[in-house]
């Protein structure tokens, strides 16, 4: 009799709005994350900048839906070369969605070169750019294309990159990865003597890049990813690489360089 009673009042509950509902799910956290790392050459889209450079990066992220994350970052390089004196602060958002069959990110950039673009004074301060990428893993590898529209030079930049991740033990993956770029109308592919500022028109393969990393997990939320990498100069880098190289400041039309990284996740 208890029991039958019981149910026939939770029942009159439910059936007049009275009874207790599951609580809604909380929100999703903000997660944030800190980066501190070397780089032996500083090469960004498969152009030389400056070496011997210690950089930082500050990200946040939030999921707003199973599908949708939406990301912030802050990240700044500094070269120790006193010949260049290199300094770069770069400052981006962007929107991620599983689309199912990849996903899909919108991102916006804003860089700010505090010696100039090209070091020593010497090219623009400043540049952003709005960019579209689609990654997804086909069959055993990760495979992202990305297009690039810088606002400054008013110009595009496309990339492929295939990357392939091995676990070595519970703590310690290798993970390579190859990169091919493309300037499209003249993206940063030929500087003026008299100002560094780009005059680049053509459109012309950049690079390609080779990179083989070694993430180690220290613990839940450290990891350390010490990587070599190779940079092979296509047209639209060989000029700009070379004569870096020709005046003794670094870079080189085909290049060896190394780093490392030590990334925290809060």
């Amino acid at each position: 009799m208890k029991h039958i009673t019981a149910l026939t009042l939770t029942t009159l509950l439910a059936a007049t709005g009275l009874a207790q509902t599951a609580a809604a799910p909380a929100a999703a956290p903000v997660s944030y994350d800190l980066t501190a790392g070397y780089d032996s050459e500083y090469y960004y889209r498969g152009l030389w900048f400056s070496n011997q450079n210690a950089w930082y990066n500050i990200g946040a992220s939030k999921k707003l839906s199973d599908k949708t994350t939406v990301n912030a970052l802050a990240y700044y390089t500094s070269s120790n070369d006193r010949r260049s004196l290199y300094q770069e602060l770069d400052l981006g958002a962007s929107v991620a969605y599983d689309a199912g069959f990849a996903t899909l990110t919108a991102g916006y950039t804003y860089f700010f070169f505090f010696n100039g673009y090209l070091g020593g004074g010497a090219g623009q301060t400043f540049a952003s750019e709005l960019y579209l990428s689609a990654a997804k893993t086909v069959g055993p590898v990760n495979v992202t294309a990305t297009y690039a529209y810088d606002m400054y030079v008013d110009a595009g930049y496309a990339e492929l990159a295939v990357d392939k991740s091995f676990a070595l033990n519970d703590s310690t993956s290798l993970v390579l990865k190859a990169t091919a770029g493309y300037s499209i109308g003249g993206y940063y592919t030929a500087f003026s003597p008299a100002n560094g500022q780009n005059i680049g028109t053509e459109s012309v393969w950049t690079h390609v890049g080779l990179n083989a990393s070694l993430p180690i997990a220290l613990s839940k939320t450290a990891t350390l990813t010490p990587y070599i990498a190779y940079n092979m100069s296509g047209a639209g880098r060989e000029e700009s690489n070379l004569g870096a190289s020709t005046l003794g400041l670094g870079g080189d039309e085909d290049q060896l360089f190394f780093g490392f990284s030590l990334k925290a996740v809060f």
